[in-house]
């Protein structure tokens, strides 16, 4: 190997480990690297399978014809996904665990990338394994040149060489981008950003202004000894979607879903006036109510069970934090405005109204409403004002 290329790449390396660049800034960098330093790089791909409830799997792909970008792109999980992996050069190394290289200017296997980087000019193509040390998902880097004759010998070991240097250092984004992205996953962005920031410790959290958004399916108790199992879980499955995706839309995050129900809180920054958010939390349930009507009448065509549910809002000043015993700690909000919220929700069934809301929260909204009466609430010290729809 010819250490005048290798000795530069490894003293680049290391001033690498100190930058905060991510996944896809870091395979930019390696290839603007690789370029400067000779090996007639015209693209490359960091093929990685993830660990998402969305995606199976990331392509990043820097081209030099590309204008020197890097492009992103994630893949669901789908059986398409399946069957071109099953025909992808990945499989190939994830099954031997050594390099392969294909000459394009040459004959070379049916493999639909081969066909169309040869078609693209491209004359010689590589893929080295990277070395992650959690074996149990796959990541292969790819190196392609269109120099006439390919890649040396020499580019080719060098390369391999190369690319298992960077592998710890592809591995460290990964991983992060991972743990990133489970906990906002399973507790919510400013949860899982809390979580990472150090925010570790039974009895970490704070205080807050906040909208709460306390939903519950009718008649879930029938429903689970009525439905088949995967039915209700369908159901369940499409109702939280439905009402997480209108809430999120507006910076809504989900605290937690506690059987049928579902809690959601929307933060007030200091120094925000309330209307600011609460407008949002206005639309984002309204457009919820939309989409179940829209999702009822889908499900009514079909023979299957509606979907009904309540929504309570209300607005005040929360605790938020982790609880739990020692080893086993959940992130949670509540205060008096999550107990009201949730009494709130119950009231909508006996008004026979799918959304009701503290008049406290919808005097803030700009939006027109009408007063429900006061009510007295379970755990609640004096009656509320309730607001309905007009």
């Amino acid at each position: 190997m010819r250490q005048e290329r290798l000795k530069p790449f490894v003293e680049w390396l290391v001033e690498l480990q100190s930058s905060a660049a991510d996944l896809d800034g870091v395979h930019q960098a390696l290839c603007r690297q690789l370029v400067k330093l000779g090996y007639g790089l015209w693209r490359s791909g960091l093929l990685l399978e993830t660990l998402d409830p969305e995606f199976s799997s990331g392509r990043i792909v820097w081209s030099r014809e590309g204008e020197d970008e890097v492009q992103v792109t994630l893949n669901p999980h789908t059986r398409d996904m399946s069957e071109q992996y099953a025909r992808s050069p990945l499989k190939i190394i994830d099954e031997t665990g050594h390099t392969l290289r294909a000459r394009l200017d040459a004959p070379v296997l049916a493999l639909p990338l081969f066909q169309e980087l040869r078609a693209q000019g491209a004359t010689d193509y590589m893929i080295v394994p990277l070395a992650f040390t959690d074996r149990r998902r796959s990541a292969g880097l790819s190196f392609t040149t269109d120099v006439p004759g390919g890649f040396t010998h020499e580019d080719v070991v060098e390369l391999e060489t190369i690319a298992r240097l960077i592998s710890a250092t592809f591995e460290v984004r990964v991983l992060r981008h991972i743990a990133l992205n489970l906990l906002e996953t399973y507790v919510g962005p400013l949860a899982g950003a809390n979580i990472l920031d150090g925010l570790v410790k039974r009895g970490d959290g704070g205080r807050m202004r906040a909208v709460i958004w306390y939903s519950d399916l009718r008649n879930f108790t029938r429903l689970t000894e009525t439905m088949e199992t995967s039915e209700l879980l369908d159901l369940l499955n499409e109702y939280f979607e439905l009402l997480g995706t209108a809430a999120t839309r507006h910076r809504g995050e989900v605290v937690q879903h506690i059987g049928d129900a579902i809690m959601i809180y929307f933060v007030i920054p200091e120094g925000t006036e309330d209307g600011a958010v609460t407008a949002g939390v206005f639309e984002a349930a309204s457009e919820a109510l939309a989409a179940l009507d829209h999702a009822n009448a889908a499900r009514r065509a079909r023979g299957a069970v509606e979907i009904r549910c309540g929504i309570g809002l209300d607005i005040g000043e929360v605790t938020h934090g982790n609880v739990g015993s020692l080893r086993r700690l959940s992130f949670n909000v509540v205060g008096p405005a999550v107990n009201r919220a949730a009494r709130i929700e119950t009231l909508t069934k006996a008004l026979g109204v799918p959304l009701l809301m503290s008049a406290d929260f919808a005097r803030t909204t700009g939006q027109p409403w009408i007063s429900a009466g006061w009510h007295a609430l379970k755990g609640v010290p004096e009656p509320v004002e309730v607001a309905r729809l007009p």
